[in-house]
């Protein structure tokens, strides 16, 4: 009972480290997003009062863009995946790009209902709002000027964080992967506690949680069973079978909305770090067989067989769960990723 005790200690003061880590500290107030009427692609009004109550992200696109603009709609299509935040891409090439023009644009990018709004208007409204509110950078070629359309507006490439009050709390660069993984964590900050949910920026601090917990129970069970607490030991096996299916539900959860991660490291430690990936991903695609086939041995009464293939399974399953720690600080505290 002890050891699973500090099995869920040790499981909480990781997650409240990945949490605090995660940027979860106040934010600057950079400026106010004033008042605007603008046109979604279903040509309805929609207004800045509408977006008060909640943070959003607002980014500055045009359709016909040949240089930005698509990583820029890329990346929020990936914290439309990643996050619940509400999304705002607004045309800064009004003139083409209608609501029919942007309701073809927002479906190529995997735009779903209402939570990513795709906006145009008035073009003076447009630049007061980008110049004045959001005081980012905004140039249009003259009409004596002949351009390829595709470069007809040069522009910020600037995701701004807004919060729920209409303030603005952060630029991040969107053509930088490093910046939009710190834009997630600024999201986070917005919205803390119970009521905001667990959100995909949590994930690896909840699968580093759930590899602890893994390694202090199998820990937990390697003891118990030296006592002949079989019982005991029985039942600390039993949940680090379970704690380790629900992490690997969350590691593919999370993989699955957010792609590969890179280690931002480099030279020796880069190495290291790949040399404990590496092995820790072969390991891991061996556990659920390993554990499964120990666990049912036990259950059939088999002890024998049971105690030959729990020499096996117990250290690779210890090794995969540490290591599953390692990885997470060498990838998210120590050196960080891109």
């Amino acid at each position: 009972m002890l050891l699973t005790v500090l099995a869920v200690v040790a499981a909480a003061g990781i997650y409240r480290l990945g949490a605090r880590s995660a940027g979860r500290v106040d934010l600057p107030v950079l400026g106010t997003v004033g008042e605007f009427k603008l046109v979604d692609r279903s040509g309805r009004a929609v207004t800045a009062a509408e977006l008060r109550g909640r943070p959003w992200v607002a980014d500055f696109v045009f359709t016909r863009c040949a240089g930005i603009c698509p990583v820029l709609s890329t990346a929020m299509s990936r914290l439309q995946r990643t996050t619940s935040v509400r999304l705002v891409s607004v045309s800064v090439d009004p003139a083409h790009d209608t609501p029919e023009v942007l309701r073809a644009y927002a479906e190529r990018y995997g735009a779903t209902g209402d939570r990513w709004l795709f906006l145009t208007g008035p073009r003076e409204e447009i630049y007061r709002l980008v110049r004045d509110d959001f005081r980012l950078a905004i140039s249009e070629a003259p009409p004596e000027q002949k351009v390829d359309p595709g470069e007809l507006v040069t522009h910020s490439d600037r995701l701004v964080l807004v919060d729920g009050e209409g303030r603005i709390r952060g630029y991040y660069h969107g053509t930088d992967d490093a910046e939009v993984w710190r834009l997630l964590a600024d999201v986070a900050t917005l919205a803390p506690g119970p009521a905001a949910g667990l959100g995909t920026g949590d994930l690896p601090h909840l699968n580093a949680t759930l590899n602890a917990a893994a390694a202090v129970l199998l820990a937990a069970g390697r003891v118990l069973i030296r006592r002949r607490r079989v019982a005991a030991h029985r039942a600390c096996m039993l949940l680090a079978f379970v704690v380790s299916v629900a992490f690997l539900v969350s590691y593919l959860v999370y993989h699955a909305r957010v792609g590969s991660v890179r280690f931002a490291g480099t030279g020796a430690v880069r190495a290291v770090y790949l040399a404990i990936l590496g092995s820790h991903t072969v390991l891991a695609a061996t556990v659920p067989f390993l554990a499964v086939a120990t666990l049912a041995l036990a259950l059939r009464g088999d002890y024998v067989r049971h105690r030959r293939l729990a020499l096996w399974t117990w250290p690779v399953w210890m090794y995969v769960s540490v290591s599953g720690v390692v990885v997470y600080a060498m990838l998210y505290h120590l050196w960080g990723h891109a």
